[in-house]
């Protein structure tokens, strides 16, 4: 609905002295359009409802996150990506001349490696944040959240990190042979036993002992605390009559004895941890092995003549992925994910070997040689790509991207968004093409 016009047209004609105004008799600049009277209370409401939706949007995305927005994290956000220098962006030079796949971490779009001579932090845009001198040649980094903790395989020394700086350098009492943290800051070190044949030691923040435990009969080679650091599961193995025995280890930190000890025959342990605060899951050569708190048997997963090529764990979604060889060389693996309580959520059958897996929520990644592949929660391939020479692991930090270490460089990936990714990854998807 217009107004009649108040410039010169109606100076020339008057609306009374027509029975039909046409719009093409009136210039365009003379129009003026009605404008509509919107009450204060109307507006009010309005205003209410938008910050209604947003403060409950807020909520859900808070609830669905709450794992993730500890005040570290948080600080870590603030201080790194909204008040800190930004980079130059990704790729990122590693620095020093080797870093383990196992000893590469993502955290909320930050990254975290320890090398053969230092352990390092970057934030979101590549800018270095921390650079600490390692004193050990041969580190093990282990994380949870922005805690980590790096020893030396075969030696004494070991040291707490935050995502910033150096918190605690420390001896331990004899040599070291695994030990793990907790998002809290408690940490575990498991150690030549002084007579014994290993023993398991905690710490809390304060890097005061809190815990001492000592094994008798195995050589423990795996720990894992559970989330708020009250307790562990302590894997060990020793030979019995000529055969391999590993016994599991159920430990409550406020009581002297074991909480349970499970007894595994014929198979040989390579990690585990807690996907819940209730389950525990073991990773075997042959089979996986959940572990609930109070049951007197564990429950086994047999891998049914496949050969386990790779494995990962998410306690975000109190699940575990497995890579298994149907060809047993390491090719044509099934990827499997299991709820906490062993249940077989997704099976994708592929064609590809599995030097690193992954998942964020729905999403898993498997990257095989040099080449990436991301596949949705129902199982379909929704995205691969070239990630350029001397890939070694990657991990996903959302539903869209993820970081990439190579034996040289740290490099970022876009699955939704392939334009933004950074040069080399560009270059070699260029060549690719080519090709």
């Amino acid at each position: 609905m217009f107004r009649s016009s108040k410039g010169r047209y109606s100076d020339q004609k008057k609306h009374s002295t027509r029975d039909v105004l046409s719009y093409e008799d009136i210039p365009l600049d003379d129009y003026e359009q009605e404008k509509t009277d919107i009450s204060i209370d109307a507006v009010k409401k309005i205003i209410i409802g938008v910050c209604v939706a947003l403060a409950a949007g807020l909520i859900v995305y808070a609830f669905a996150n709450r794992d993730k927005l500890t005040w570290d994290n948080i600080s870590a956000w603030w201080s790194y990506d909204v008040l800190g220098n930004a980079g130059n962006g990704y790729p990122v030079d590693i620095i020093g001349t080797d870093v383990a796949s196992g000893n590469f971490a993502v955290n909320q779009d930050h990254v975290a490696y320890a090398s053969d001579t230092s352990f390092v932090t970057l934030n979101s845009t590549g800018s270095e944040v921390a650079n600490i001198q390692l004193r050990y040649s041969n580190p093990v980094m282990k994380t949870a959240d922005t805690k980590f903790l790096t020893y030396g395989l075969g030696s004494k020394s070991y040291q707490i990190q935050s995502f910033d700086k150096n918190v605690y350098s420390g001896e331990a009492e004899s040599v070291i042979f695994t030990g793990d943290i907790a998002s809290n800051g408690i940490y575990c070190l498991v150690t030549d036993g002084n007579g014994f044949l290993s023993t398991l030691c905690v710490y809390n923040k304060d890097n005061n002992r809190i815990y001492k435990y000592s094994f008798s009969e195995y050589y423990v080679h795996s720990v894992a605390l559970n989330k708020n650091g009250t307790g562990c599961i302590a894997v060990g193995v020793t030979s019995n009559n000529g055969a391999m025995e590993t016994c599991a280890y159920v430990l409550d930190f406020t009581q002297s004895e074991a909480v349970a000890k499970y007894i595994i025959k014929d198979d040989s342990i390579i990690d585990s941890e807690y996907v819940s605060d209730s389950y525990g899951v073991i990773i075997g050569k042959n089979a996986a092995y959940i572990i609930k708190n109070g049951d007197d048997n564990y429950t086994t997963k047999s891998y049914e003549d496949r050969t386990l090529a790779n494995y990962c764990f998410n306690p975000d979604t109190q699940s575990y992925t497995l890579a298994l060889s149907r060809s047993g060389d390491g090719r044509s693996c099934a990827i499997e994910t299991f709820s906490a309580d062993g249940e077989k959520t997704l099976s994708i059958n592929t064609e590809y070997s599995a030097d690193s897996i992954s998942m964020y929520k729905g999403y898993i990644s498997v990257l095989d040689a040099n080449t990436l592949h991301v596949f949705d929660n129902s199982g379909i391939e929704v995205y691969t790509s070239d990630t350029g020479t001397g890939s070694k692991r990657f991990i996903m930090n959302s539903d869209s991207t993820g970081y990439l270490l190579s034996v040289n460089q740290i490099r970022r990936i876009n699955f939704k968004n392939p334009a933004t990714n950074d040069t080399a990854l560009t270059t070699a998807a260029d060549t690719k093409e080519e090709q």
